[in-house]
């Protein structure tokens, strides 16, 4: 369709002008009537993996915590997306094998296995498996008899102020310090600002941020191994204590903790608000990517 309407557009502006005026109005006029008829479609490419995985809440009770997620599916989603083009769903070799049990795979989808590599299932609106003929469907009706019991909201409507602050507070580890400083700020000063667009001129400028990737050399790879495991999410656990230990002792924030499939990666700054100080980076934010990198070694044994 993209292609339909720039060559209509392009074929009017080859006309004289006054042709082309009259010209143009019905060809806008029609691209508007086609795509008022067509939904529109995102630019995106999928990866499709399957496995255990695990989460995990890392941190204390005092500076940061995160939620982390671990488990081989996260390398396998990794090499399938980076295989698939733009409308295109890439499937794991383990995921082929899950789905060849339950559906029936279009193309030389065990090549692919064999060879370990993913495979196209899906491209645009078309799928490369069947799945009818063995009965396997879903409908929103199979979703209206979930229990609402882990309902969040419904367990809070039970507690009193103190403890739903209590509850704030917990909740408030896992965001940002600047998220929640600025929550603070403004339900303090909600009265004071007329408006929402006051506001955002009043937090509106452009600041030097002093950003470090923190890499722990950790191969956060589940074993299956109870004892191993729990090692990981112990190690992990400390990492992120430590690193948050260090950062406040100059003020600085922990931007992020996440493990990816480029490993263990943990980012800090300086220079946000709360976070800015005269010579910043000599004084404060080189001494501290120093003392990460030698807190880690000695108290952990992790290299980074």
């Amino acid at each position: 369709k993209g292609e339909s309407e720039h060559s209509v557009l392009y074929e009017t502006m080859t006309k004289p002008a006054k042709e082309r005026r009259f010209q143009r109005r019905g060809s806008l006029s029609r691209i508007q009537s086609v795509t008022s008829m067509v939904a529109g479609t995102l630019n995106v490419k999928c990866g499709l993996g399957v496995g255990e995985m695990v989460g995990m809440h890392a941190g204390d009770n005092i500076f940061r915590r995160e939620y982390l997620i671990l488990g081989n599916p996260i390398d396998q989603v990794s090499n399938a997306e980076c295989a698939a083009k733009l409308g295109e769903v890439f499937a794991s070799p383990e995921a082929l094998e899950c789905l060849s049990k339950v559906c029936e795979i279009e193309g030389d989808w065990k090549s692919a296995v064999i060879e370990r590599k993913p495979f196209c299932i899906a491209a645009l609106d078309e799928h490369f498996f069947q799945y009818e003929q063995y009965g396997i469907g879903f409908d929103n009706d199979d979703l209206r008899g979930i229990d609402e019991s882990g309902n969040v909201l419904r367990w809070c409507d039970d507690l009193d102020f103190t403890e739903l602050e209590m509850l704030k507070k917990m909740i408030s580890l896992y965001v940002h310090p600047v998220v929640v400083n600025d929550e603070n700020e403004g339900s303090m000063q909600t009265k004071k600002r007329s408006s929402d667009h006051e506001r955002h001129l009043a937090e509106a400028e452009l600041r030097n941020v002093y950003v470090m990737f923190i890499m722990p050399l950790i191969e956060p790879n589940l074993t299956g191994d109870q004892k191993k495991d729990q090692h990981l999410f112990h190690l992990l656990n400390n990492v992120m204590n430590v690193t948050t230990r260090e950062l406040g002792k100059m003020q600085g924030h922990l931007r992020q903790f996440i493990v990816d499939d480029k490993g263990v990666v943990l980012i800090g700054t300086f220079g946000l608000r709360g976070s800015t100080f005269p010579n910043m980076i000599a004084q404060r934010a080189l001494p501290v990517t120093l003392s990460i990198h030698e807190a880690l070694k000695d108290e952990l044994g992790v290299e980074s």
